[in-house]
């Protein structure tokens, strides 16, 4: 069962810069599929061909910054097989060679290299198989929070723990326990409530655990991404106008102004000695 209900085609196009893919060796030891939890329960294509669409949308969208999360950890993927499809599909032009030692480049220097491609692996081996440095190290680099969580489970910011990662992931899904082509499978999609979970709950949990953590937040992962409303507290925690709004609708207006002309009727000159009746105050407001 997918975790989204459109391709990555669309997905690039509605905005999604974060793609978490699934890996483990494909039928034949040169391949490499996306399944998840195994193929058994779906199997979402090889990985070359979701390259390929990555590469290919990079090279029409040369502003844009994609990141790629390689999970492969239990299922086990060939380094070999995985290093090839990124050659075959040609995204290893855009890759991001390695953890940079100090602070991470730029967005803005990163499109001038063209290295707009970055990938993070949680696997050791693949990552020490990789001579070119595709592929950055998961564990010291990505504060990944607590999560997935199940239904009615309260959203929580843990670990407290922060060492010197420097990217911040926040699991904002929710998963279940259920059956798919007879095995019984945890931590499956939850297709319920999304209004509720994309929603404000999506915003609620974005802004208690950038309060309660140091480094701001880098990727929020979401299930269903297209249903609820995750793309407006998007924009809000990224300072950027809404849809068919822009930042010039907020500044000030300013009108040429002229002075109103009274015309004032002379009035008597009272002493100032001089306590007023009360015909007289009449009198005088009438002068006006």
């Amino acid at each position: 069962m997918g975790t989204q209900y459109f391709g990555i085609q669309q997905q690039l196009n509605d905005g999604i810069r974060g793609l978490h893919l699934n890996i483990t060796q494909g039928a034949t030891a040169s391949d490499v599929s996306l399944c998840y939890p195994d193929c058994n329960a779906y199997n979402g294509g090889s990985l070359r061909d979701t390259l390929t669409i990555v590469k290919n949308w990079l090279d029409t969208n040369q502003r844009d910054v994609v990141t790629i999360f390689l999970e492969s950890a239990l299922l086990k993927a060939s380094p070999a097989a995985v290093l090839k499809a990124f050659a075959d599909s040609g995204a290893d032009k855009y890759v991001l060679m390695g953890k940079p030692a100090a602070a991470w480049p730029s967005l803005e220097s990163m499109i001038g290299n063209h290295t707009t491609l970055v990938v993070f692996s949680d696997d050791a081996g693949l990552v020490a198989a990789n001579p070119k440095g595709y592929f950055i190290p998961h564990p010291n680099t990505v504060l990944r929070l607590d999560g997935p969580f199940t239904y009615g489970a309260e959203w929580t910011c843990g670990p407290w723990n922060r060492r010197y990662e420097s990217i911040l992931v926040i699991p904002h899904y929710i998963v279940q326990t259920a059956t798919y082509n007879g095995a019984t499978y945890n931590n499956m999609p939850y297709p319920f409530n999304l209004g509720t979970t994309n929603g404000y709950q999506f915003e609620f949990h974005a802004i208690t655990c950038r309060g309660g953590q140091s480094i701001w937040i880098n990727f929020m992962e979401v299930d269903y991404y297209s249903e609820g409303d995750v793309k407006t507290p998007t924009l809000k925690l990224n300072a950027l106008p809404y849809p068919n709004d822009n930042v010039a609708n907020f500044y000030p207006q300013f009108f040429d102004a002229t002075v109103e002309v009274i015309n004032c009727k002379p009035y008597s000159k009272i002493p100032d000695d001089h306590e007023l009746t009360a015909k007289e105050i009449v009198d005088n407001m009438l002068n006006f």
